[in-house]
């Protein structure tokens, strides 16, 4: 959750261009896959962005803050509780959806409490149902008060109607920092036959999750802490990580293993969503591992405070995206955004991957007309068929035309013959300011793995500035199944069902965008770009 008042984000991280310049190659005569009539046009446009989203959810007016998911098996639907961030002291608002692909509600379910009061500001918390009441354990948050931070609960016989219950808050016990202590997290911990709840917290001046037992959900007694470590053999309750706060703990079990998440700010100091696995809820907890690097997050910086529900079947992850494209003077993104969900496969390793929820897939089933606009370099075509070269240190690329609503472009990527590629967006006035997402299948960059990174670049004074990156897993035959899900200026990239990839970036909208290659040989088949119909 977020522990201060922060500035009220920006919506719009637009710079009104002029006088933008046509690219200097002249326009080849080919035809768009399904309509000659495709806007072949290569002039900025600076639209600005307003209203809500219906995929990536947003409310009309405000934006989504940490996410607290629940399923309710009455309705089969998911309920998407969040802080709701409107300069209003951030009350629990609800969404709830089906299947994470259209969202239906907009309604306060927990408000903040009076100026002054120990609810002034409403913080992260969790949702879960004890015989035939329902139970929210969320943080009261007032910086003016000491302590700033305490755990509150609210109860309710059917997940819209509330009632706070003041005379079940506590603090943190004697021995923790007093003005730490949010984000309750209550689940069922059937090697305890007991509930249990996970607070961030610090302890003797390390992250730690405080837990509670109870089997009531009213009467809490304190046990054992989870306290980060650096140690890369962690012990019982111990956490291998090197943060200072552990935020918006969620825990759970698919199959034989637990599963911890927490959010943090990491080794580049930026903020991103993390998990460990154990055989016990207890621990220790462990790192996924792979040959080529570590695996330990669900997507970049992106994708912050994600807590997860499953329906029995299939669990999702849900954050928010920012609304801020770059990091401000504290090296954080603006607080909330829009709602990001992934499904979460389990891998016979343990390891979690993220991928396309079923129903988000599905939900583009209509054609769209594209046609390649221009190129440079070493590109030839044959229908929706691409081969994009380059012997030198120069790009290549393959420019297509804009798209102006939301729109999911599809294809495989043969890499066999590559080491360095991908997509730019904002493909217009002179190629001046791009933002380009690229798979770099090396080792040799600064993360030591091969990995997706966003880049804001000036193809015209050749610069280029990291804004993003998450690990990239690598097939052995360098074939990759993309699917990029674009709605205004929210672009999330799936690779292979196994990495995904969100990113904020607001030139993309409702301009140009290119497929490059900035070395050797990249093979592009069956690209298709649908919308919903």
């Amino acid at each position: 959750m977020k522990t201060m008042i922060c500035v009220f984000p920006f919506l719009l991280f637009v710079q009104m261009l002029t006088g933008c310049k046509d690219i200097d190659k002249p326009v080849p005569d080919v035809p768009s896959e399904l309509d000659p009539t495709v806007d072949m046009s290569i002039t900025c446009s600076n639209k600005q962005e307003a209203g809500g989203y219906q995929l990536f959810y947003k409310p009309q007016q405000g934006f989504v803050g940490d996410p607290m998911p629940y399923f309710n098996a009455d309705d089969n639907k998911f309920y998407l509780f969040y802080l709701y961030e409107n300069a209003n002291h951030h009350p629990i608002y609800l969404t709830r959806s089906a299947d994470f692909a259209s969202f239906e509600g907009f309604t306060e379910i927990i408000p903040a409490g009076a100026i002054g009061s120990q609810e002034e500001w409403i913080g992260t918390g969790s949702f879960i149902k004890k015989d035939n009441t329902y139970y929210s354990f969320y943080t009261g948050h007032n910086a003016n008060l000491s302590p700033a931070e305490k755990v509150m609960m609210a109860t309710s016989p059917d997940l819209l109607n509330w009632t706070k219950q003041p005379g079940a808050t506590f603090q943190a016990p004697s021995g923790y920092d007093q003005h730490n202590f949010r984000d309750p997290h209550v689940y069922w911990d059937e090697t305890r036959n007991n509930y249990v709840m996970l607070v961030t917290a610090r302890k003797d001046g390390k992250g730690a999750l405080a837990r509670y037992s109870s089997s009531n959900l009213s009467n809490w007694s304190l046990i054992e802490p989870l306290v980060a470590t650096t140690s890369d053999n962690p012990g019982k309750h111990e956490i291998e990580t090197d943060s200072e706060i552990l935020e918006c703990p969620d825990i759970f079990k698919m199959g034989d293993q637990w599963y911890l998440t927490f959010s943090r700010i990491n080794r580049d100091e930026h903020r991103k969503t993390f998990y460990r696995v154990s055989d016990s809820p207890d621990g220790p907890w462990r790192i996924c591992r792979d040959a080529d690097g570590h695996h330990e997050t669900f997507d970049g910086l992106y994708l912050y405070a994600g807590k997860t529900a499953s329906n029995g079947t299939t669990r999702y992850l849900s954050g928010w995206c920012s609304t801020g494209q770059t990091v401000n003077g504290n090296n954080e993104l603006h607080w909330s955004g829009s709602l990001v969900s992934h499904k979460l496969v389990k891998q016979p390793s343990g390891k979690l991957y993220p991928a396309i929820p079923d129903a988000v897939d599905a939900k583009f089933n209509t054609k769209v007309a594209f046609a390649q606009i221009t190129s440079e370099g070493n590109v030839s075509n044959d229908g929706n068929t691409y081969t994009i070269s380059t012997s030198s240190s120069d790009r290549s690329y393959a420019l297509f035309n804009r798209n102006t609503e939301p729109v999911k472009i599809s294809m495989k990527i043969d890499a066999s013959q590559s080491e360095l590629f991908g997509f730019s967006f904002g493909a217009c006035d002179g190629l001046s300011e791009l933002y380009s997402v690229s798979f770099d299948l090396t080792s040799s960059n600064r993360w030591g793995m091969p990995s997706l990174f966003m880049h804001q670049e000036n193809r015209s004074v050749v610069t280029k500035k990291e804004l993003n990156f998450t690990p990239l897993i690598v097939p052995a035959n360098k074939v990759f199944d993309v699917k990029i899900v674009i709605e205004n200026s929210i672009c999330v990239v799936y690779v292979n069902n196994n990495v995904a990839f969100t990113n904020r970036i607001y030139k993309m909208h409702q301009n140009p965008w290119t497929i490059f290659s900035d070395n050797g040989t990249i093979k592009i088949s069956g690209m298709t770009i649908t919308k919903s119909g």
